[in-house]
């Protein structure tokens, strides 16, 4: 069943994710006949960009927001790509037979799966991504890790916001520690030796960067139900619900703002 929690604010965040913006640390490993899936792609700039380098393969592009798939395709008109693929699917239930793909790949999916009934989210969407994954194949995952987030100045609602995206995500029992994926893959299957872990740095200092990243923040508190789960949850308070987007903005003004987190990237190999 697709899922269109999808707001604006996020596809337009999404949209400025490019292969190699996010990709880099597996594309040496990419060669032109190869067979990718992409598991939450989104508007589909990724999937699009990773196509490009496959000429002789193909990249298929999942997410579980129908509104996500449309953008995709909308994109793949205008580029004009002819090797690339959209659906509706989760990665909890792949729809491919086992051993389809030479790359399967994901980018900021794996810590927004929940943990139920004792399973971890994220292992249990290795396990599918492992499973249609040809031998010899890969699997690679780059997601953020929430407690390395830097942000200066330190104005008090921009910090209550974070502080409420941990709440509500441990309200929700997803994992937004990306420090956990060399475990993750493990506790897939994958033996440790087959598990290479780096890491890359999300840095937003200039002003145009700021101001982006600023309203975007502000937007997605709008435009979603944060804050009215905040509320009712009693993480925030009533007067926080306009004070916590207005705190974005009023941080991207400051000449020296800052935002930094640290994401974790593991190549698997099957």
């Amino acid at each position: 069943m697709a899922n269109d929690t999808y707001l604006s604010s996020m596809l337009q965040t999404y949209s400025v994710r490019t292969a190699v913006n996010t990709s880099a640390y597996f594309i040496p490993r990419i060669q032109p006949h190869m067979k990718i899936l992409d598991i939450g792609c989104g508007p589909g700039s990724i999937t699009l960009d990773l196509a490009a380098l496959v000429p002789q393969g193909s990249v298929i592009g999942i997410d579980c927001s129908e509104t996500a798939i449309n953008s995709a395709n909308d994109l793949t008109r205008k580029r004009g790509t002819e090797n690339a693929s959209f659906q509706v699917a989760s990665v909890l239930d792949l729809p491919f037979e086992d051993g389809t793909f030479d790359i399967v790949c994901a980018h900021q999916v794996l810590i927004h799966l929940p943990n139920e009934s004792g399973r971890t989210g994220a292992v249990e969407g290795l396990k599918e991504m492992r499973r249609v994954c040809k031998p010899g194949g890969l699997v690679c995952a780059r997601e953020c890790d929430w407690r390395s987030a830097v942000i200066h100045p330190s104005i008090p609602g921009v910090l209550d916001s974070m502080k409420l995206v941990e709440q509500l995500t441990a309200l929700k029992g997803t994992s937004p520690y990306g420090g956990l994926a060399r475990s993750w893959a493990e506790g897939a299957g994958f033996h440790a030796s087959d598990v290479e872990a780096s890491a890359a740095a999300v840095y937003y200092s200039r002003p145009e960067e700021v101001n982006w990243w600023g309203e975007t923040m502000a937007q997605r508190l709008e435009q979603g139900s944060s804050l009215d789960v905040g509320i009712k949850e009693g993480f925030i308070t009533e007067s926080q619900r306009e004070q916590l987007p207005v705190a974005w903005r009023e941080w991207a003004q400051q000449s020296d703002a800052l935002f930094s987190m640290t994401d974790i990237q593991v190549i698997c190999k099957k």
